[in-house]
């Protein structure tokens, strides 16, 4: 027998070698080495807390897998995730590696590679500062009104967000439009956000609440005008006494109301001053009569009153009859 299988050894080696070929050639066409690749969104975590969601450059990563056919096949493209640690990063920039989330026993086969294999993470700290919230509005009200000042509902709001975008913000305004040039406004408008130019900042804060109530009234306009004070007498003093002089202070009053009703009116009265029977200097305050639409800045004068005591009269001597001559 191992006389026999001594025999011929140089063709059984050629026989063997080709056969191995053989076999090799045709597993190689039924499972060949193939190369896959997969585009990957990048996984930040570990971010702490107080930190906007990181910005990530690139925000995706190629990941090339090469192996037998079957080895690569094994891998599900949806069960890639990139991953990025980013425990104990601060605020600012910084290039972290990239890692997969497959086992070493997936991988034992195959070759990896991740292009690029870091990625920069830009980390902000999250900020929340609260503003005060203007109202702005065209004064354009109807003849004879005046806008009052807007009232709004609440008077503040929260501005949250990455610290840079946050301290652009300036300014907090509702624009209070009404439905119609010169009318009132109430209602729920929404709260805009400025920078150092009056410029909307449109995006990377949030405001809470985003909308505030706005109450716009219109009220009539009060105007002034000067009068003098006109006293009113009633009854007479008595003989005896003459009115020598008569002061008023304050001799004129400032007077609001409407145009309408101040222009018909030229002077305010007091309420009657009685002198009946008067024989002495007097002081008196007298208030000053009501006017219809007019509202004068004080309610009373101070009126005095001066006398002069009058000679006593004195009966006339009779004329004496002289004689005739």
């Amino acid at each position: 027998m191992w006389k026999g299988l001594r025999e011929n050894i140089p063709e059984k080696i050629m026989a063997f070698s080709s056969a191995l070929l053989i076999w090799l050639y045709v597993n190689a066409e039924r499972n060949p080495t193939v190369t896959q690749r997969y585009t990957v969104d990048v996984e930040v975590h570990h971010v702490q807390n107080g930190y906007e969601p990181p910005v990530v450059t690139p925000p995706q990563v190629t990941v090339v897998l090469t192996g037998v056919r079957s080895n690569v096949e094994q891998i599900a493209p949806r069960g890639i995730r990139a991953i990025v640690d980013a425990s104990g990063s601060g605020e600012g920039k910084q290039r972290l590696p990239v890692q997969l989330n497959l086992t070493r026993e997936v991988l034992r086969d195959v070759q990896v590679e991740i292009i690029p294999p870091t990625v920069q993470v830009t980390l902000t700290r999250r900020i929340s500062k609260e503003m005060k919230i203007e109202c702005l509005f065209v004064n354009t009200p109807p003849e004879g009104y005046v806008y009052l000042s807007p009232l709004i509902f609440p008077e503040t709001a929260l501005v949250s967000g990455p610290r840079d975008r946050v301290n652009q913000v300036r300014r907090l305004i509702v624009n209070a439009v009404p439905q119609r040039v010169g009318e009132e406004v109430d209602a729920e408008l929404p709260i805009v956000a400025l920078d150092g130019e009056n410029r909307p900042i449109s995006g990377g804060v949030s405001i809470r609440p985003s909308r505030a109530r706005v109450v716009l009234k219109l009220a009539p306009v009060s105007l002034t005008k000067t009068v003098l004070v006109t006293p009113v007498w009633k009854g007479t003093p008595d003989p005896s006494v003459a009115i020598e002089e008569i002061s008023i202070e304050p001799r004129t009053v400032v007077v609001s109301g409407k145009p309408e009703a101040l222009a018909r009116v030229h002077a305010v009265e007091t309420e009657p001053i009685d002198i009946d029977n008067l024989t002495a200097d007097v002081v008196r305050s007298v208030a000053l009569r009501a006017v219809e639409g007019i509202q004068p800045t004080v309610s009373s004068v101070r009126v005095s009153v001066r006398v002069r005591r009058l000679p006593e009269r004195s009966e006339r001597p009779e004329r004496s009859e002289r004689p005739a001559p």
